[in-house]
C-alpha cells in the first residue's frame, strides 16, 4: 500500500481539501470534543482537555505513519471545519468523521468519505465499513449517500447499540 496520501482536494467544494492532521492540529481535535453532539456520536472524549487533545493528535501522526490509519483536517481555505480518516483493521478500513456544527450540512462529509473510499479502491481494497451509533440520522444519512449498506447491528465497547455499515469498492475506481 502506498503511503496515506497528505492532501487530498474536494473537487466538489472548491477551497476544500483534506490535509493529514499533525501535532499541531490539536485544536480542531478539542473544538469537537466540546461540540455537545460530537462526544455523543463518535469517539470523542466529552472530558478531552488540551493536555489530551495534544496526545490524540501526536497519537494520529504515528498511527499515519505506521500506516495503521489516517486522520485529515477537513480544511476550508485554513478554517479547521472538522476531521475524517480511517483505521485500519482485522476486516479492513473504517471510516470515521465529524464536523463543526457551521459546517454540516454542505455535503462536505460525503464528498471526503467518497473521496477516501476512492483512494482505498485505488490501493486494492475491496471493502470498507463505518459504525454509526443507533439514532445518528445525520451520519446514517451519510452512509447512504457514500453507498454504504447495513450490514450487522452490534454494541459500542460502552453498551450503546450501533450499526455497521459497508461498501464495496470496485477495482475501478481510482483516487484524483
Amino acid at each position: 500500500m502506498d503511503p496515506f496520501p497528505l492532501q487530498l482536494g474536494l473537487s466538489d467544494h472548491p477551497g476544500v481539501a483534506l490535509r493529514r492532521l499533525e501535532e499541531s492540529d490539536w485544536r480542531i481535535e478539542l473544538q469537537l470534543a466540546r461540540v455537545e453532539d460530537v462526544p455523543r456520536w463518535t469517539m470523542y472524549p466529552a472530558d478531552l482537555d488540551e493536555h489530551g487533545a495534544r496526545l490524540r493528535a501526536a497519537r494520529n501522526v504515528r498511527a499515519a505513519e505506521a500506516q495503521r490509519g489516517v486522520r485529515y483536517v477537513v480544511d476550508e481555505r485554513g478554517d479547521a471545519l472538522g476531521t475524517v480518516g480511517f483505521g485500519r483493521s482485522d476486516d479492513g478500513f473504517e471510516v470515521f468523521y465529524a464536523l463543526r456544527p457551521e459546517a454540516r450540512g454542505r455535503g462536505l462529509m460525503t464528498s471526503a468519505v467518497t473521496v477516501l473510499a476512492a483512494w482505498l479502491a485505488g490501493q486494492g481494497e475491496t471493502v470498507v465499513w463505518l459504525s454509526t451509533l443507533d439514532g445518528n440520522a445525520a451520519s446514517e444519512a451519510v452512509a447512504v449517500r457514500c453507498g454504504f449498506r447495513r450490514f450487522r447491528s452490534g454494541t459500542h465497547v460502552d453498551g450503546r447499540r450501533l450499526t455497521v455499515w459497508t461498501r464495496a469498492l470496485a477495482a475501478s475506481i481510482s483516487a484524483d
